[in-house]
């Protein structure tokens, strides 16, 4: 059967090949958004994964309880130490929001300014994994925070916590202009091999779970049997409307018989008596 692709850029389906022969692994998903539409981890979550997820806008806490009820989402941010800050969200953009500076300048240079300004708690990803995910193997992290990657990356030691598999987002909001220069280092140093890039975001292995980067050799391609979610929701689009289409040829089928009926001649008056005077 195929699966169903709910990433925007392909990305779940090679997260998904990497992890084929893993049926309940475990995800932290930092930066999650909306629980199915455009998430790296919602089909991980149909396969039997499960993980925590940090989102921490407004109406998070609703939608993932109602879509994804076997995950922890924590409305937080992440960063390199406990604290506050003001997360920037652009209603305008999809509901994007950034807690970075650097970030809020690009969108204003480009004409976009923030529909709304909260202030968030921040954990750092030490504190969650010791917290929620003690003595469990984390196999993905997924990291999208629009400009604050390296502040993230500061707040977990990866020497004692290995996740096998972390992508980031690796360019500058709303644009193909790389922006990994300044935190790939860090995970180059902490012993990460990046081994894949597909245009947006960037693929680390740790190192000793370098076996796993063969399958990484190609692009998603037919051989993954996926499905793109926007084709799923065109083919239920299509079947409702034929469902739809059913019914009202249906019900002009039974009008059209009730208009033959009442249009059709009475017997004429002679025909009656004729056969009348034969009975008789």
């Amino acid at each position: 059967m195929a699966m169903i692709s709910y990433a925007s850029n392909l990305e779940d389906v090679m997260i998904q090949r990497v992890f084929s022969d893993i049926p309940d692994g475990c995800f932290l998903d930092v930066g999650a958004s909306n629980p199915v539409f455009c998430s790296l981890t919602y089909a991980l979550y149909e396969k039997g994964w499960r993980g925590v997820a940090m989102e921490p806008q407004d109406g998070a806490d609703q939608a993932w309880q109602q879509a994804r009820p076997g995950d922890l989402l924590l409305k937080a941010g992440a960063g390199s130490k406990e604290g506050e800050l003001t997360l920037y969200v652009y209603a305008q953009a999809g509901q994007i929001s950034s807690m970075s500076q650097e970030t809020r300048a690009h969108w204003e240079r480009n004409n976009m300014l923030p529909t709304s300004e909260i202030k968030v708690p921040i954990l750092t990803l030490n504190q969650v994994i010791e917290t929620h995910l003690p003595d469990t193997t984390i196999h993905f992290m997924s990291i999208d925070v629009e400009g604050m990657e390296m502040d993230v990356l500061q707040g977990l030691n990866l020497d004692k916590h290995r996740p096998w598999l972390i992508v980031l987002e690796a360019t500058l909001p709303g644009s193909p202009i790389p922006a990994h220069h300044e935190w790939e280092p860090y995970l180059l140093n902490h012993r990460y091999a990046m081994v894949y890039y597909d245009g947006v975001n960037r693929y680390y292995l740790a190192e000793e779970h370098l076996d796993l980067r063969e399958r990484f050799a190609l692009p998603p391609n037919v051989w993954d049997q996926y499905m793109p979610f926007a084709q799923v929701q065109l083919q239920q689009k299509v079947n409702e409307l034929s469902a739809e289409i059913a019914v009202l040829q249906e019900k002009l089928r039974q009008a059209q018989q009730v208009q033959q009926a009442q249009q059709q001649p009475p017997q004429s008056i002679e025909k009656k008596s004729f056969f009348s005077k034969l009975i008789s």
